[in-house]
C-alpha cells in the first residue's frame, strides 16, 4: 500500500519503507538512460566511420554499398545508423529473394 506524505514533496512511505527524494532518483535514472543512449550513437558512428574507410571490393565482399553507408549516415544523429543499415540489407534482401522466387515462377510457368 502506498502511502503519500503530503508534507514533504517527493516524499512517500510504501508499507513500512519510507522513500525520499523519489523525484531526483528518477531525474537521475533519466539522465543515466540519456547519456547511455548518446554513448551508443557515438560508437554506433565510429563503427560507421571505420566501415566507411574499407574500399568498395570488401564493402561488397560483407554485402554493402558505399550508397548504403551515405545513406545510413545521413539519417538523423539521434538514429543508431547501424540499426538502420541492418534494416535496409535485411529488406534488400528481402527484395532480392522475391525476385528470384518471381524469374523462378516465370520460368517453371512456361
Amino acid at each position: 500500500m502506498i502511502f503519500f506524505n503530503s508534507s514533504t514533496p517527493g516524499h512517500f512511505n510504501i508499507g513500512q519503507f519510507n522513500i525520499s527524494g523519489f523525484n531526483a532518483t528518477i531525474k537521475s535514472f533519466a539522465s543515466r538512460k540519456a547519456l547511455t543512449g548518446l554513448a551508443r550513437r557515438i560508437k554506433a558512428h565510429k563503427e560507421m566511420r571505420k566501415l566507411q574507410r574499407l574500399d568498395n571490393h570488401m564493402l561488397k565482399d560483407i554485402g554493402l554499398e558505399r550508397t548504403d553507408l551515405v545513406w545510413a549516415m545521413a539519417q538523423a544523429y539521434n538514429m543508431d545508423p547501424l540499426a538502420a543499415l541492418q534494416k535496409r540489407r535485411c529488406e534488400t534482401l528481402h527484395a532480392q529473394h522475391l525476385a528470384t522466387a518471381k524469374a523462378y515462377r516465370a520460368a517453371v510457368n512456361k
